[in-house]
């Protein structure tokens, strides 16, 4: 659709990044970086938060909510739909300001890190919008219905990862 509109297209991301990255911090996330059309948050830091998990699980049920929004009007306008995939893990991380002598970010890195990104990735092949690692559902029963998916094998683990979506999700 946007192969000859490079201006339109930006366009359209932009204004789908804005619309999330205003619900990632509006549930006190960080965001790290954009990637195009993709963005990487965490939660507990630079500002410590007890609830993190259930910020983060949150914020990913308002985006999807707004995304739901956001599609309407662009069907009204004749453009194509977005789709998207969102993984959220918890674990321990480094926090900090990282990079070269000439360039660097506060950015986030780590095991945790990669996995919640491998569980974006897996979104598509198991049919759901959202994945949630394990980890993250421990102690959120009680706000949330959780979903068990499935057992998967991601790219840098041995072991199988159980995962989870939330009931009525997708």
């Amino acid at each position: 659709k946007y192969k000859g509109n490079p201006e339109g297209l930006t366009k359209l991301i932009n204004r789908f990044l804005t619309r999330m990255t205003d619900i990632i911090i509006k549930n006190g996330g960080t965001i790290d970086k954009f990637m195009g059309d993709c963005i990487m948050a965490f939660w507990n830091a630079p500002i410590e938060d007890v609830l993190h998990e259930e910020h983060a699980v949150q914020a990913a049920l308002d985006m999807q909510e707004e995304l739901k929004l956001l599609n309407t009007e662009l069907t009204a306008e004749g453009l194509p739909n977005i789709n998207i995939g969102i993984g959220i893990n918890t674990g321990e991380a480094l926090v900090g300001n990282m990079g070269s002598d000439q360039r660097f970010d506060y950015s986030v890195i780590g095991d945790a890190v990669n996995l919640a990104s491998r569980l974006e990735s897996s979104s598509k092949d198991l049919k759901e919008t959202l994945v949630i690692s394990e980890e993250t559902t421990k102690g959120l029963d009680k706000a949330f219905d959780f979903k068990y998916i499935d057992s998967i094998k991601v790219k840098g683990k041995t072991e199988k990862i159980k995962v989870y979506t939330l009931k009525g999700n997708n």
